[in-house]
């Protein structure tokens, strides 16, 4: 038995399922003001989304029968906007206490996660969704399951930030369709998907994954959409394109992204024709019912199972588009990278001009863009595909890069972080010029590196980011080549190799398990996971040619949590 206090709250939000299907699986509250308890039998397989509606400042006895909880939380409180959903720890035989921001950033305070990247409370989160801003917030949806560390049948959560860097927790909008929910045979769920605000509501489209456990010619996905004015509350999903074109596997039709260009709508979805990766593009005059058009682009690339998580954009007087490349190794051996392409759009196709990689790093995928006040941002899921993950209790797995402000420049995408992540440097460790620096011991590993070289500098250089043992992590130019070489590690034997080779300017974000590395403001951009037993960094940066060395800084970041 739990006691669980409302306190502001009018919503008790709970994930179970059923131990054993020996003997009936009840959950039964009870509030002190009422005399008869109420009870919710769970018969689905996989776990139940059940919503609890409560009285503000009331005490209830909660009872799970048979029942494994996953998650709680509180919800249903007037300012969910500011201050978020109260997650719940529950003990039995104790009174539920709701996690407060010391607990949160106690719990978030470990080797394993980042202290100033967005991640779900626990366990594990992938690709953004729907990000938008809206009624003075900027909204961030993302799949998610919630039960594990483990990719699984896909819910989506949600957050919002006034800046981008801080987020509050809101509560789950999707789960998994009903069929998985009661046959644990087949997976699936809410997969990636798009906003469109319109004046004062916000339109959402999103691929519906189902298919066998086993992957198989059975699995398909089919677009729906749904609507909200408050961004708490949805209106039922509607299925808006059930089948795809002639020629399209249904299990490779996924990830819809909207956008309104001269009062017509257009949609890209990611697939495969004519065994070639492509990004889909279909056309709308009301954007509730769709005509496909043709391929917006296809990929002559070999190897590429499918494309995943496409954008596109008009930016700089040109036309972005971008997809990730599923089951690829590139001849670095590099695994699943995202591509941009620029060039231009006549309605109905893409004239491509140029295209390189996204982030040379290899661990950013499903990036996704949106435009405010002029700005088109980007915000991308740390992914781990080469298995480099290490559990822990209350742990985490993949989480948000820092938002990206893109801008095309002499035919490249360039990407510079969100102004206000430098709000969070703290500390200044070192200010030096022309020399070579050292520092063994970093508070926290949680820092950024600035360092500015003369124009046209040729220096080689070394900049260990992070080591653990016999493992490390660092940014060589060796040759005039600049890359990420990670050693001791399970890509080891991969390299990672940025697209530039004039290097003026260099920000490195070391986050615990993830760096981001800045090269010229954003003409290349890598992100790497590395994990460390510990919570002290190192920064150390040698120059063949330290006299180029014009300034190098390095700062202790504050956590968001």
């Amino acid at each position: 038995m739990f006691s669980v206090k409302s306190d502001k709250y009018r919503m008790l939000e709970i994930f179970a399922r059923p131990v054993s299907k020996a003997s009936r699986s009840l959950l039964t509250w009870k509030g002190n003001g009422k005399t008869d308890a109420e009870e919710r039998e769970i018969t689905s397989e996989y776990y139940e989304w059940v919503r609890i509606p409560l009285v503000q400042d009331e005490v209830y006895q909660l009872t799970a029968d048979n029942l494994e909880i996953s998650l709680a939380y509180l919800s249903g409180n007037d300012d969910v906007m500011s201050s978020g959903i109260g997650f719940l720890d529950l003990i039995e035989g104790k009174d539920a206490a709701v996690v407060d921001s010391t607990c949160m950033k106690a719990q978030y305070d470990t080797p394993y996660r980042e202290q100033y990247h967005f991640q779900a409370f626990r366990n594990w989160i992938n690709d953004p969704n729907g990000l938008c801003w809206f009624n003075g917030r900027y909204h961030m949806f993302y799949q998610h399951n919630p039960h594990s560390q483990e990719w699984n049948n896909m819910y989506w959560g949600h957050a919002v930030s006034l800046d981008l860097v801080h987020w509050v927790h809101l509560p789950f909008v999707l789960q998994p369709q009903k069929e998985i929910l009661q046959d644990c045979s087949k997976k699936g769920g809410a997969f990636s998907g798009s906003a469109l605000v319109e004046g004062d509501k916000v339109k959402f489209y999103l691929t519906r994954h189902i298919g066998p456990r086993i992957p198989g010619s059975e699995q398909y996905e089919y677009q729906t959409m749904m609507e909200s004015s408050d961004m708490i509350h949805f209106t039922e999903e509607k299925t808006v394109i059930e089948t795809p074109p002639s020629g399209v596997n249904p299990g490779d039709f996924r990830d819809p992204k909207v956008w309104k260009s001269e009062g017509y709508y257009y949609m890209v979805l990611a697939s495969k024709i004519r065994d070639k990766a492509a990004i889909l593009l279909y056309g709308s005059e009301d954007s509730y019912k769709w005509n496909y058009i043709g391929p917006l682009l296809e990929e002559e690339t070999r190897g590429i199972s499918t494309f995943e998580c496409p954008d596109a954009f008009e930016l700089d007087r040109k036309f972005v588009a971008m997809g990730a490349w599923m089951t690829h190794h590139d001849e670095c051996g590099r695994y699943q990278m995202t591509r941009y392409y620029i060039g231009e759009f006549n309605g109905s196709d893409m004239e491509v001009e140029c295209s390189e990689f996204l982030d040379f790093g290899s661990n950013y995928y499903a990036g996704q863009s949106f435009l405010h006040q002029g700005k088109r941002i980007l915000i991308g899921w740390i992914s781990d595909f080469y298995k480099e993950h290490v559990a822990a209790d209350n742990g985490s797995y993949g989480s948000m890069a820092i938002p990206r402000i893109l801008s095309v420049k002499n035919n490249k995408l360039y990407m510079e972080p969100v102004p206000d992540v430098y709000t969070l440097q703290d500390q200044c460790l070192l200010m030096e010029k022309g020399k070579s620096v050292k520092v063994s011991e970093i508070p926290g590993n949680s820092y950024l590196a600035k360092v500015s070289l003369k124009e046209n500098s040729n220096t080689d250089f070394t900049m260990l980011i992070a080591k653990d043992h016999n493992k490390t992590l660092c940014l060589m130019r060796k040759n005039g080549k600049v890359e990420i070489v990670s050693k001791g590690t399970a890509v080891e034997s991969i390299r990672f190799p940025a697209q530039v080779q004039d290097v003026h300017y260099i920000e490195i974000f070391m986050d615990r398990r993830v760096v981001e590395v800045y090269l010229n403001h954003g003409e290349s951009v890598g992100t790497k996971l590395f994990y460390s037993d510990g919570t002290q960094g190192v920064f150390e940066a040698d120059f063949v040619s330290p006299e180029e060395v014009e300034g190098l800084e390095l700062y202790t970041m504050k956590s968001i949590w």
